[in-house]
């Protein structure tokens, strides 16, 4: 191998060493569907918050190897490095990385074989596209048009397809000639690491779903700290609202006159006194106590 070839390898080494030491975390991401243009894109959108190496596996491997007493679990991560993969170094934990690729994925041409994200629709007016052959594809795909001015136009807004279909040859060229990109494309994390490996699959988490069983959580976990009379700090005001309002009862229902009490005493005192009024006066109306 020439040795300028060489060199360069060392240096592509050298700078992922260096950066594996900067950053806390690191992942492996797919680049499959990525373009180089859109990876761009992302590199400056995330410039501040990580740092994106696009190198071969086997650097990769030679970089994670020569810092052997930093990263554990050597095998685990190597068989990630298949396929074409970027590095991507960061301090954020892992979940946040996932989260943030998920969220700014950039818009692509439709593919043979791509499958929809969401239903594709066409709008109504002009494609700026000249009769022709074009006609067919129109047709094919169920697509209204006239002609009008010298071109081809859209009747009506049109479903091509729908979430979760495979895009035909046909209409991956049609939407392309149309010049749109219905397909969404980013940074696909195959795994994380951050002290431990973690795959790209569990890094996928349901930030709605968390939300809500954590809100379940805290509710049932203050019904019983309350219930159970189990003093916390978001308690503790509960317990003795609470425990005020059990000692205010037991006062009154006992006569017991206290300034907190004294009106309720007397209000209860006068309803009694009235229901044993009543109760005489009917099994001895001579008395005539009402």
């Amino acid at each position: 191998m020439p040795r300028k070839t060489l060199e360069k390898k060392k240096a592509v080494v050298e700078k992922l060493e260096t950066l594996l030491k900067k950053y806390s975390v690191f992942a492996i991401a797919d680049l499959r569907a990525l373009k180089a243009n859109q990876l761009q894109v992302l590199r400056k959108k995330f410039k501040d918050d990580l740092e994106i190496c696009v190198a071969k596996n086997t650097l990769i491997k030679r970089a994670l190897q020569n810092l052997g007493e930093k990263f554990h679990n050597l095998e685990a991560i190597d068989k990630y490095l298949t396929g074409q993969n970027a590095l991507i170094l960061s301090n954020k934990n892992p979940f946040s990385l996932y989260l943030m690729f998920e969220k700014n994925k950039v818009p692509s041409s439709a593919s043979p074989g791509d499958v929809a994200p969401a239903d594709i629709v066409v709008s109504a007016g002009n494609t700026g596209l000249q009769p022709g052959p074009i006609l067919s594809k129109f047709g094919a795909a169920k697509i209204p048009t006239k002609i009008q001015d010298g071109s081809v136009w859209i009747a009506k807004d049109t479903v091509v397809v729908k979430k979760g279909e495979v895009i035909s040859a046909d209409l991956a060229d049609l939407l392309n000639k149309l010049g749109l990109k219905p397909i969404m494309v980013g940074i696909k994390l195959k795994m994380a690491y951050d002290g431990v490996v973690i795959p790209g699959d569990l890094l996928s988490i349901d930030l709605e779903k968390y939300r809500s069983d954590i809100t379940t959580a805290v509710q049932y976990a203050m019904n019983l700290s309350v219930n159970t009379a189990y003093p916390t700090k978001e308690t503790v005001p509960i317990l003795l609202a609470k425990a005020y309002n059990n000692a205010k009862t037991l006062a009154v229902r006992a006569g017991i006159p206290l300034p907190e009490t004294i009106r309720e005493v007397l209000s209860l005192a006068e309803l009694q006194s009235r229901a044993l009024a009543d109760a005489i006066s009917k099994k001895h109306p001579d008395l005539s106590i009402n």
